[in-house]
């Protein structure tokens, strides 16, 4: 692994979230760029990012932290559990979890049973969510070509001497796992079968919850997705210049989406999710969503367990 004495590890550095006891403090254990290369991926446009790929902070910084602050958020622009910063989340939680810290996890690739022993040691101090928006393997492949599959986000695969962990085996260790249906296209990931399919195997895989929030993109950014022929029809739909929590970004009309979510919302009742949210920084309006079940709050929120 790559060391960088450079990138200092600072846990309070960017506070995320409303102000409160619910704060949370983003940590990104790597910048420059995420190896899954999502397309939608917002971090692109980030100052940080880099197509010479991403940078690891260095293990001396994370063990020299001396107060870690009551809540971690596991990661805004960097997958935690990316093979490249697994052994140094390990450290990371090992000493965070140790120290009383809430703990949330964001995360598209699969845990080691490392990790899987730390948490499950601590598993109320632990929200963990995976992020999965389609089962549609085309999609997948054209949107999060080098991300882990449905299928292994889901029950995990065998690689070497270990078994790497999805929802299936999270679960069985105890922790409370939330299925992140996000980055959402319209008329491409909120179609009836495609939610009813993905929200199944999630619960029947041990998710608990779900929370869903369609796409946002950004001016220069739109213009970077307009050459993928996958997302024609969503790009036509999102239409409307909405306010996001850090400025302005494209979106599908909020009168559409109060629609779109309240049937998406129905169906996670049915199948038995226990919680539905959209993100408030994605939809940054006010009581846009108080007349159907959908609470209006951050993804990442441990009071739903």
């Amino acid at each position: 692994m790559q060391n960088n004495e450079a990138l200092k590890f600072k846990p309070v550095a960017l506070p995320c979230g409303l102000k409160g006891s619910t704060r949370l403090y983003t940590t990104n254990l790597f910048v420059g760029g995420c190896p899954h290369e999502c397309r939608y991926c917002y971090a692109q446009g980030f100052r940080a990012f880099s197509k010479s790929g991403p940078r690891p902070v260095s293990l001396q910084s994370i063990t020299g932290v001396k107060k870690f602050p009551a809540r971690i958020f596991l990661s805004s622009a960097s997958d935690p559990l990316h093979p490249i910063v697994v052994e140094l989340t390990a450290k990371l939680l090992q000493n965070a979890l140790q120290a009383g810290s809430f703990v949330v996890i964001s995360t598209k690739a699969l845990a080691t049973p490392d990790i899987v022993r730390i948490l499950s040691r601590h598993s109320d101090q632990v929200s963990y969510t995976v992020s999965l928006t389609s089962l549609n393997l085309e999609r997948n492949r054209i949107l999060e070509p080098y991300a882990p599959s449905a299928y292994e986000r889901l029950h995990g695969k065998k690689e070497g001497q270990y078994f790497l962990c999805g929802i299936e085996q999270l679960a069985a260790g105890g922790l409370h796992i939330t299925l992140k249906v996000d980055t959402m296209f319209p008329a491409l990931d909120d179609t009836q079968e495609n939610i009813e399919g993905l929200l199944r195997a999630a619960r029947s895989s041990g998710a608990q919850a779900v929370t869903m929030s369609y796409a946002f993109l950004r001016k220069s950014f739109k213009k970077r997705l307009i050459g993928v022929p996958l997302l024609r029809d969503s790009l036509i739909e999102m239409n409307e210049y909405q306010p996001i929590a850090s400025g302005k970004g494209y979106s599908l009309p909020l009168a559409k989406k109060k629609v779109r979510l309240a049937k998406m919302a129905k169906i996670a009742s049915d199948i038995g999710c226990e919680v539905i949210s959209t993100c408030r920084c994605k939809n940054h309006v006010e009581g846009a969503f108080e007349d159907i079940p959908m609470s209006l709050e951050c993804h990442f929120h441990d009071k739903w367990f």
